[in-house]
């Protein structure tokens, strides 16, 4: 087994993605390695931020609305403040540890996949939602997708209600070399 140098740690300022960055820095403190917390922006969801501004700008080229107008550069520092400020809240001794927030835009999938291959990543840190009746299917995509990455997904179960499902077992997907991202 490789020695674990960086760990990737997907959040979504969740109760789940809480507990995997949790988890995520148990291992970087113990094995000394890097962890690299990331934070997408989905293209999709951007319409929440500018959807208003943009709609009035359809509307008419005179409509103005009272709501300020924010840039992406606004919202990427907002973004990287909220995900400092998270990893602060949720971490208890972090001193002494290296600790590297990424924000950008794009597809959540893409950019995880993205990011374990510019950072040379050992172990992505994962901890599966539970969203909607129909979930597992949801996150049966996300476990294909994850069985494709160049290295191993330590992977919680979800977070059935507000019980953490502590005592039961975590999978490991260790890719294949056929499965490999190209």
């Amino acid at each position: 087994m490789r020695k674990l140098e960086k760990i990737l740690v997907p959040i979504d300022f969740s109760q789940e993605s809480a507990s995997a960055l949790g988890r995520g820095l148990a291992l970087a403190r113990e094995t000394g390695a890097e962890l690299i917390a990331l934070h997408v922006i989905e293209p999709r969801r951007l319409r929440e931020y500018f959807g208003s501004y943009l709609e009035s700008q359809e509307a008419s080229p005179l409509t103005r609305t009272n709501e300020p107008i924010i840039s992406i550069d606004a919202l990427l520092r907002a973004k990287s403040r909220a995900l400092t400020n998270f990893i602060e809240n949720t971490a208890q001794d972090i001193n002494g540890m290296k600790i590297t927030k990424r924000v950008t835009l794009g597809s959540r999938l893409k950019e995880i996949a993205a990011t374990t291959q510019e950072e040379n990543i050992d172990l992505v840190v994962l901890k599966l939602r539970k969203r909607f009746p129909l979930g597992d299917l949801a996150n049966f995509r996300i476990l294909r997708f994850m069985r494709a990455l160049p290295c191993p997904v330590l992977l919680d179960p979800p977070i059935a209600g507000d019980k953490v499902a502590a005592k039961t077992p975590h999978l490991l997907l260790q890719p294949t070399p056929e499965e490999n991202i190209a």
